[in-house]
């Protein structure tokens, strides 16, 4: 509705500030059905082709809609200059500043909603689509600005102004979002801060798991991939170090939203005495023998 609003309305009113508002709409329309279908599929479960699940698919989604938002910043800016140098009287100009006015409201919901969801589900698509109406409301409110000095003053210079300005902002937030979606499908290990936060859980965790190493992390779609080797008493049973296991897993799955946690335990080296004479599990065995 809000595509097929603003067309009509800069078709009307020949203003390319209205036109740049929208292809913007048009493009919002496109990822949003792009993340529909691509959370769809990301949250099908792990089978026999994908192993570690879906999720890449989500972050693939994310990249194409921030490639769409440059696609979208390209178009503005080439419509921008074509009205700069054959610059064109903007008719109807109440009608353009209601359809403006309009988008700014209905924008701002479906951003607030989409980035409710996006920030409880951790969806890098649905966040990359809450950022295409955030753009749009900040857009809209350009424009409506520009439309408002252009009835005042008449300077038919300010309808391509404002155009580049939107699109100079588009281009500035697509790039943050192609960076991050790059990242992701690099497997480029979680932000230092959550790094920080999972070390400090597993530390809370005493004798019989004696040290934590090799840890590794990233991120496929909303999940969270964290593995590291664990040492523990070479005198513990399978079922106690599994044990141990279940209750680091329990853990980290408790502070993030989605996790998968693989662990390799690991035996505690004989030749390290202080850790040999501590063993508790050691001494209890040798106080049975005896």
């Amino acid at each position: 509705m809000l595509t097929a609003l603003k067309l009509g309305a800069a078709w009307l009113s020949h203003s390319v500030g209205v036109l740049s508002e929208g292809i913007h709409s048009g493009l919002d329309l496109v990822s949003a059905a792009v993340s529909y279908f691509s959370i769809r599929e990301a949250g099908k479960p792990a089978d026999a082709e994908h192993p570690f699940g879906h999720g890449k698919i989500e972050t693939l989604s994310s990249l194409f809609e921030s490639l769409l938002l440059i696609f979208a910043a390209a178009l503005i800016f080439y419509e921008g200059v074509d009205h700069l140098l054959h610059p064109e009287v903007v008719l109807y100009p109440g009608l353009a500043v209601g359809v403006i006015a309009i988008s700014i409201g209905l924008s701002y919901y479906v951003f607030l909603h989409n980035s409710r969801v996006a920030d409880s589900t951790e969806s890098s698509a649905l966040q990359v689509n809450s950022v295409h109406f955030l753009s749009d409301v900040v857009s809209s409110v350009g424009v409506l600005v520009a439309l408002v000095l252009l009835r005042l003053t008449g300077w038919l210079w300010i309808d391509s102004v404002t155009a580049f300005s939107v699109a100079i902002y588009i281009l500035y937030v697509s790039l943050r979002q192609v960076r991050g979606a790059v990242l992701e499908l690099t497997d480029t290990q979680l932000p230092e801060s959550e790094i920080q936060q999972i070390r400090e859980l597993l530390s809370g965790f005493q004798a019989p798991s004696l040290e934590v190493h090799d840890l590794r992390t990233r991120k496929s779609g909303a999940t969270r991939h964290i593995d590291f080797h664990l040492v523990v008493c070479g005198h513990m049973t399978v079922n106690d170090s599994h044990s141990v296991c279940d209750q680091m897993e329990a853990k980290l799955s408790g502070a993030f939203y989605e996790t998968s946690v693989n662990i390799h335990v690991e035996p505690c080296e004989k030749e390290k005495t202080q850790c040999h004479l501590s063993c508790p599990i050691r001494l209890e065995n040798l106080s049975i023998s005896n």
